[in-house]
């Protein structure tokens, strides 16, 4: 939790009044609790699964370049998990796959995926930036 400072005049009941003076009184300072609304917890999460997605997609390049064993768990889980994530960018361009050298391929499919979901965190993150405008005092 973070506390933001704010200040409150108190005035001396003792003290005369001095109606010449601008800003009479003593500034006590007033400590006022803030947390993060709910649209900043949405944000985050967000922008959360969006970095999870972009690190899966990353990865599913790596592996394709790398040219891992497609019969691994590990290597056939990320391959699924990411396959649907893929998939609406396939077709996008004529090529789908580079094929370099070897077994080593060259997802463009997933490449441009990830531009298009990085994109499309951008437009949700700026919408619930606008949710999120504060009073000014």
């Amino acid at each position: 939790m973070t506390y933001d400072t704010q200040g409150r005049v108190v005035r001396d009941p003792d003290a005369p009044v001095n109606v010449n003076e601008g800003g009479s009184g003593y500034v006590a300072p007033a400590y006022v609790a803030t947390g993060p609304t709910p649209v900043t917890i949405a944000r985050r999460v967000v922008d959360t699964l969006f970095g999870i997605l972009e690190l899966l997609l990353i990865i599913r390049i790596l592996l394709l370049a790398l040219g891992a064993n497609s019969g691994n768990a590990l290597v056939d889980g990320i391959y699924n998990i990411t396959d649907p994530f893929v998939a609406p960018f396939i077709g996008v361009f004529n090529i789908n796959h580079v094929y370099p050298t070897g077994t080593s391929v060259i997802d463009v499919a997933a490449i441009v995926a990830m531009v298009g979901y990085a994109i499309l965190a951008l437009i949700i993150d700026s919408i619930l930036r606008i949710a999120d405008r504060r009073a000014v005092a």
